[in-house]
Order: C-alpha cells, then structure tokens, then sequence
C-alpha cells in the first residue's frame, strides 16, 4: 500500500493563529465565539459578519478584532519548506484541507502560491462541511485523485486525526514541524517499503 497524498491542515500546522488569544482573553465568550466559527467555517457568515458579531460581544470594534487576534497569526515557513520538498520529490501529490470561513486562507497565502503548493484544495467554507466529518476527508481525496488509504493527513487537532483514519487515511498530530518530518519519514518508509 503506497502513500501517494499528503494533505496538510491550515491553522495550527501551516499557519499559527492569533484567535487562540480571543478565547484566552474572552473565556466568558467561549462558546459563543466558538458558534460564530463553525457557521464562518461552513460559509454561513461573512468574515465581516464575524468580526461584528465578536465586537458585540466584547465591546472591542472589528478592526481591531482583525488587528489584534487575526493579523497577528504567524506562517510556520519550517512547514512551507517540508511542503516545497515535497512537491520537489515528485513523489506525492500535496492537499490543503482547512475548517476556514470564505476569504480567510487568502491572508496567508494568495491563490498564485496556493496553486504552486498544493495539487488540490478542500476548504470547509467552500464544501459546507468541517473536519471531523468523514465526508471532508473523503472530497480531499477524490480532488486528489487518490483513494483515501493512500493518504496522509497532518493536523493539530485530534478529533480531526481520528476523523480521517475513520475516512481510512493515515493520521500524523502535528506538534513541531520537526516532529511531524520525523513520523512523515517513519511511515512513508514503512508504508512504502
């Protein structure tokens, strides 16, 4: 059984995410903030729509919402530069899958670089469906033109890992770039072997 995709997360593997701050600053707005991310992340709201509804919640105004808890997300380039290696192999087709609202990944990467990086793309905004639902992972695989046995999924979080290895792919929780290069290399040799 070859591994042929390896399909990256977005917020927490290739970019690492300001929003952490909001709940840690706004504990008491937890589940409501958490609320308007899922219907962000299934396309039902705007990102303006969510910056809004934050503002009323906090009392903060959405630009600075935007400022402080969105502009302030950092791009892991160690795992931009596994990705370029990669793709430079040969070897295996590269995905995006991301639980992300329409017009978010777009802060971080343009759709020039995205083309460049990944061989396909599944963003929960765009397909109606978020990570863990096995449906998510299986869209990833057919844009990939692979079986979902034959994939990879890299994600911090770990109901999104057993998600995808009950849509039958292999699952890596990431941590550290470093980490995550080490368990790629394990499975790939023994997968492949």
């Amino acid at each position: 059984m070859a591994i042929k995709a390896i399909i990256f997360d977005c917020f927490g593997v290739l970019v690492m995410s300001g929003r952490a701050m909001l709940y840690h600053d706004f504990p008491q707005f937890k589940d409501q903030i958490y609320d308007l991310e899922r219907q962000s992340d299934y396309g039902m709201i705007s990102r303006a729509d969510f910056h809004e509804g934050v503002s009323q919640m906090t009392g903060l105004s959405a630009v600075l919402i935007e400022e402080r808890y969105w502009a302030s997300s950092v791009v892991n380039e160690s795992a931009f530069e596994l990705i370029r290696e990669l793709r430079q192999s040969g070897t295996y087709k590269i995905g995006l899958l991301s639980n992300i609202g329409r017009g978010w990944v777009d802060d971080f990467m343009s759709v020039e670089d995205r083309a460049r990086l990944f061989d396909a793309e599944v963003l929960s905004g765009e397909v109606g469906i978020v990570k863990p639902a096995v449906e998510i992972f299986e869209i990833a695989a057919r844009r990939l033109d692979v079986e979902p046995f034959e994939c990879i999924m890299i994600d911090d979080i770990l109901q999104n890992i057993d998600g995808a290895e009950r849509a039958g792919m292999t699952g890596i929780l990431f941590g550290t770039t470093a980490q995550v290069r080490g368990e790629l290399s394990r499975h790939l040799e023994t997968i492949d072997a």
